[in-house]
């Protein structure tokens, strides 16, 4: 396992940052960065450039993010969006990075890919898992990049959700360029929230064959407005999710995966959360790998 964080501190927005960037990156015991923001506007020599220098260094560049709606209704805006995964695909390749991620997203025009669907319940169906089948094929169509994967995020609003619909669509699709973007905690509903061990151990029996890149947060369990149950984003050891069991079955996969925390405003919260992750590891006998 690779450790990494999303915010801007962690990672490198040109070549010249990657040297510098390597002692903030070794305080933390980290070796995994995200893709440039700039990686679409770079030339092939600046991307070549930026991967050997990377590998050079001991990085792994594991993901990059297309943060849209991919199943919108407007077929012209959908296009767009193929359009340009599949462009980012292609720079990404030529990067080595080893991901391009996206949501299913959502069928409000006006939402962002994690909203709600607020008419129906359309995007848990059988019928959006097929129009979504399409719009992945078409994405992938073509292609022929050797190790960059296209992989898909778990939420729930929609129906790649719970492992075992997730495995069914990728058996479906059959594709190798198709991969799991691991975000376990979005995965947790309250039927599994006071049993992540259970969840995680039947994610990894059914998907660990596609898990490509890796997000670590924490979750628990609030009450909303009207005193109904809702769900929190929090540092990791501070709610249900088993991270010993997470972080073992982790390391039974390739050792370069890349597993990055986001969410958190502050340097000093990524500091936290990598310190406990450190020590979650080491008390269950795996480790993340660092760069030197």
């Amino acid at each position: 396992m690779r450790l990494g964080g999303a915010l801007g501190v962690f990672n490198a927005s040109q070549i010249e940052d990657l040297e510098p960037l390597c002692d903030v990156l070794d305080t933390y015991g980290l070796s995994a960065i995200s893709g440039p923001d700039g990686m679409m506007e770079m030339t092939d020599d600046e991307l070549f450039a930026y991967r050997e220098k990377a590998c050079e260094l001991n990085l792994v560049i594991g993901e990059t993010f297309y943060f849209a709606n991919m199943i919108d209704p407007d077929e012209d805006v959908r296009a767009e969006h193929i359009s340009k995964v599949r462009a980012m695909l292609t720079q990404a390749e030529k990067l080595g990075c080893k991901s391009v991620v996206t949501l299913v997203g959502t069928t409000d025009p006006g939402g962002f890919p994690t909203h709600p669907d607020a008419t129906n319940g359309y995007l848990h169906s059988s019928a959006a898992a097929d129009e979504f089948r399409e719009i992945v094929l078409r994405i992938l169509d073509g292609l022929d990049l050797p190790t960059v994967k296209y992989i898909i995020e778990p939420w729930n609003n929609t129906f790649f959700y719970e492992p075992e619909t997730i495995r069914a669509f990728f058996d479906r699709v059959d594709h190798p360029m198709l991969g799991l973007h691991l975000d376990q905690m979005n995965m947790v509903s309250q039927a599994t929230y006071y049993d992540t061990t259970s969840l995680i151990n039947q994610t990894f029996d059914l998907l660990a064959d596609k898990v490509v890149s890796v997000h670590l947060k924490d979750i628990l369990q609030t009450r909303g407005p009207g005193d109904f149950v809702a769900f929190k984003e929090v540092l990791i050891g501070e709610g249900s999710m088993d991270y010993a069991t997470y972080l073992r079955r982790l390391a039974e996969l390739d050792p370069d995966v890349p597993c990055y925390c986001e969410h958190l405003p502050t340097e000093a919260d990524y500091a936290l959360n990598f310190a406990r992750l450190h020590y979650i590891a080491s008390k269950s006998d795996v480790s993340f790998l660092r760069r030197t």
